[in-house]
């Protein structure tokens, strides 16, 4: 039987109706993120995900809802080395469990914010393929979902991530950072979307190790470590790129280190995994220094997490010694420039390991000694960290996080966005259907 007009016009406005109130919902789901959650990335452990032990990454797809249907998100799966970081096929980081196959440590990391509204069930019944679980990502009174597709082909375009070996550069939606191709220790030109000048903001990262046998001391630096690209692993959300390093000094092997650059729109993660062998015990002093070296940065707040409110301010010619306050674990650094730059980082260590822990700062402004090598001669500042008491014998991982994430201070308050980088991220429920 023919509908009316007036149940067609009826029928007309119910399906306005609910397309508009999906965009809606889609629209006030995009809205109102912090800056942390922007950027924020998912991780769901190969545990919550029953139903996909052992399969073949290639199987699945990730999808969340918007303008009313299921369509792709970008996302990938990653194998997991056996000290628990991306794994970088090829390299020296030997994988856990087999390759392309999902085990209970492997991880499926997708954006926060490509997720959606809950799926209705014909949204779900549209979809090519089985929908055979359903994200459900809570961030207080914020609620929103994903959901992995079994035997689906449709896949983002979208990448948020890249590097070009040839030429070293790491590039993001938000930063990019340019490595030399042959010792990757060594960083060159950093770029951040929104700062109001197009320039490199960074001299360049250093590594310092220093050591004492008896009177008898030396120092290596970055920039003499012998140290290149072994593996990488090109990804849409996260890009892995793995170093090797080794290190002698004073005729000691003082260490052997493996080293991921992990890549992603909000940071530059850089854990290594070091071996530090029982020789290393006869040094009398065995210290390590890592500091970003920036370039004319004057003007730059610096606060430290022990310093409490104190803060410290890049260009000043005397260093406030109150807010380079820090230890093992309370290690946060915060950084802002009234160009458009801030960033956080944090300390990563092991815990089979409790080295001492101090806060690193200086100036050119205050006097501070040329510390090669530099591409621009002195510090506008220099910042990080400095490891002290560190034990021998031992294989331990350490590395820094970098976070740069513009609205990581809010006026001169960090308080929020350390919380949500450090200790309050985004709770995940895995949830079968």
């Amino acid at each position: 039987m023919p509908k009316s007009p007036l149940m067609r016009r009826a029928s007309i406005t119910g399906l306005v109706a609910a397309v508009s109130g999906s965009m809606l919902a889609t629209n006030a789901l995009a809205a109102d993120l912090t800056p942390v959650r922007a950027v924020e990335i998912i991780k769901v452990t190969g545990n919550k995900l029953p139903a996909l032990n052992s399969q073949a990454f290639s199987e699945y797809s990730v999808m969340a809802v918007t303008g009313g249907a299921l369509v792709p998100i970008p996302f990938q799966f990653d194998d997991m080395n056996v000290s628990g970081f991306p794994y970088a096929p090829g390299g020296k980081l030997k994988i856990k469990g087999i390759e392309d196959k999902l085990d209970d440590t492997d991880e499926l990391v997708f954006m926060y914010k490509d997720s959606g509204p809950q799926a209705s069930t014909e949204m779900r019944s549209a979809v090519q393929g089985k929908v055979v679980a359903e994200l459900k990502l809570t961030d207080g009174s914020d609620i929103r979902y994903a959901y992995v597709i079994q035997g689906n082909s449709q896949r983002s375009d979208k990448k948020y991530t890249a590097f070009d070996q040839k030429t070293g550069w790491m590039k993001t939606d938000n930063w990019s950072l340019k490595i030399d191709p042959s010792s990757p220790l060594t960083w060159e030109d950093f770029k951040f979307k929104g700062f109001a000048e197009d320039r490199s903001i960074l001299d360049t990262m250093k590594v310092r190790v220093k050591a004492k046998i008896g009177f008898i001391g030396a120092t290596i630096g970055n920039n003499l470590i012998p140290n290149k690209i072994v593996a990488v692993k090109q990804g849409p959300v996260r890009t892995v790129v793995e170093a090797d390093a080794s290190i002698s000094i004073l005729g000691i092997k003082l260490l052997t280190a493996g080293a991921d650059f992990v890549v992603t729109p909000a940071a530059l993660e850089v854990p290594v995994l070091a071996s530090i062998p029982s020789a290393a015990a006869a040094l009398s002093t065995f210290n390590i220094a890592i500091s970003l070296d920036f370039h004319e940065m004057e003007g730059m707040k610096v606060k430290m997490a022990q310093g409490g409110s104190e803060i410290e301010v890049a260009g000043d010619k005397e260093i406030n010694k109150k807010a380079i306050k820090l230890d093992l674990k309370n290690n946060w650094i915060a950084a802002t420039h009234p160009k458009g730059f801030d960033i956080l980082a944090t300390l990563f260590i092991t815990d089979n390991v409790k080295p001492k822990v101090e806060g690193l700062f200086t100036d050119a402004a205050a006097g501070a000694d040329i510390d090669t090598p530099e591409r621009y001669e002195g510090h506008h500042p220099q910042a990080g960290y400095v490891l002290s008491e560190i034990p021998t014998g031992v294989d331990v991982g350490l590395g820094v996080n970098l976070y740069f994430i513009k609205g990581i201070w809010q006026g001169d308050d960090t308080s929020l966005a350390v919380k949500q980088i450090i200790k309050d991220r985004v709770e995940v429920e895995a949830n079968p259907l």
